[in-house]
């Protein structure tokens, strides 16, 4: 979070000259601790469920933020196969990603049905479709 201490802007604590020297400018910080407290909550809100949090890569899919995700535990929620491609390349296991596939080619389910991710379909004309040629198979 950015805060003014002492005149002086910080994010988490460090001066944000500090970062603009080191990165150069224009620059995007993600604050993890903030983050984290946030998962939490969640995590705290539901844990009389059984629910599995699930972070949406289209909400940003910069792969060290999908890291630090799934490094706290989160799983992945995707809309692309691109998306499932980044999760994969994060670290997410297979199971932990869901794919809920909205106006895509059969082809591209395929390739996640491939990949091992979970499969969420949102429409009967797919959910047709995918039961003819997968039926029991998955």
């Amino acid at each position: 979070m950015l805060e003014l201490k002492n005149d002086v802007y910080q994010i988490g604590g460090i001066p944000v000259s500090v970062l603009t020297e080191k990165y150069d400018t224009p620059i995007y910080v993600y604050d993890t601790a903030i983050m984290a407290r946030q998962f939490d909550q969640l995590k705290t809100a539901f844990s009389g469920a059984n629910t599995k949090i699930k972070f949406a890569c289209k909400a940003l899919n910069n792969i060290n933020v999908l890291k630090f995700f799934k490094h706290i535990g989160s799983g992945l929620d995707t809309v692309s196969i691109q998306e499932v491609w980044t999760g994969l390349r994060a670290g997410f296991d297979p199971k932990n990603i869901i794919y809920t596939p909205n106006c895509v080619s059969m082809e591209e389910i395929d390739m996640a049905v491939k990949e091992g991710v979970q499969i969420n379909i949102d429409n009967l004309s797919i959910l047709e479709q995918f039961g003819h040629k997968y039926g029991n198979t998955v």
